[in-house]
């Protein structure tokens, strides 16, 4: 899971705050697109599917059936789709907002399931309109509203800035008076704070450790950086590190390994999804 790899949290930005639901379909149009995997050719995919060779190398004008086409979007009949859909497993159209944890915790399936049966790996970036094969029996949860979730809004404890920031600017996003802001921290009516200042938000909290698997995280040290969040957790031998969350990628970064951020990586473990679950669904406070 935890794979060395230096690189700093700011390289990973958030474009948006809130959490959106979407929409499953099984049905598809006359043509569908399919983004082709790493080893396809055309002539791979027209066994795989079943279509005629010609017909797919006339619809994608392509005339080498050989050639390795990874990444391409290519064009298949709706009745190689079908009868593929048929044989083995439902397909899922991409559309804004998905994640491969996102699709699985919809659809109630098994996030390794997903990732073996498309060929793709836990970091995977899903393109819209791609074709997702689901295992048969697949069904959408019912869907919860959540217009009243506010991602950014948090009650993290402290604001850490990346670039200068307005103060006006990080007061708006974490809900909080700018006069709470600046008497928390001693500040003298400042317009703009430098980057790598760690601002107060909330009065301190005492110590509230909580465990989740074998890790103890301080519930009253999470700190928002950059759209994520970080907060200090040790290990069942109290090696100490950082853990970091977003809640857009549901996704998890720690620094458990020499001090270094890893890769971002989707949660595989129970107390993963309910770490994730608990920060990002749910409003806490102590």
């Amino acid at each position: 899971m935890i794979k060395k790899i230096k690189m700093p949290m700011g390289l990973f930005y958030i474009n948006n705050i809130i959490f959106f639901l979407t929409i499953f379909t099984l049905q598809v149009n006359a043509e569908t697109k399919i983004v082709a995997k790493s080893g396809d050719t055309l002539f791979k995919i027209s066994k795989e599917y079943g279509v005629s060779l010609k017909e797919l190398m006339y619809k994608n004008n392509f005339n080498d059936a050989t050639k390795l086409i990874e990444g391409e979007v290519i064009l298949i009949p709706d009745k190689g789709i079908d009868k593929y859909k048929k044989n083995k497993y439902l397909t899922y159209r991409v559309i804004e907002g998905d994640t491969l944890y996102k699709i699985a915790r919809d659809y109630n399936i098994n996030l390794k399931d997903i990732i073996s049966i498309n060929n793709l790996s836990n970091d995977s970036y899903l393109k819209l309109n791609q074709i997702i094969l689901l295992p048969r029996g697949a069904t959408k949860k019912k869907v919860i509203s959540r217009k009243s979730i506010k991602l950014v809004n948090k009650k993290v404890f402290y604001h850490q800035t990346y670039n200068t920031e307005d103060l006006s600017f990080i007061a708006s996003i974490h809900k909080i008076p700018i006069e709470e802001i600046k008497t928390l921290n001693n500040l003298n009516d400042p317009i703009k704070i430098k980057s790598n200042i760690k601002l107060k938000l909330r009065e301190s909290k005492p110590l509230k450790w909580l465990k989740y698997g074998s890790l103890m995280i301080n519930w009253s040290d999470w700190t928002y950086f950059d759209g994520n969040y970080i907060a200090q957790a040790k290990t069942k031998r109290n090696k100490t590190f950082y853990i970091a969350l977003t809640c857009k990628k549901r996704a998890l970064n720690n620094t458990l390994n020499n001090s270094y951020w890893t890769n971002w990586y989707f949660p595989e473990t129970d107390f993963e999804f309910k770490l994730i679950n608990d920060f990002c669904d749910k409003d806490f406070n102590f």
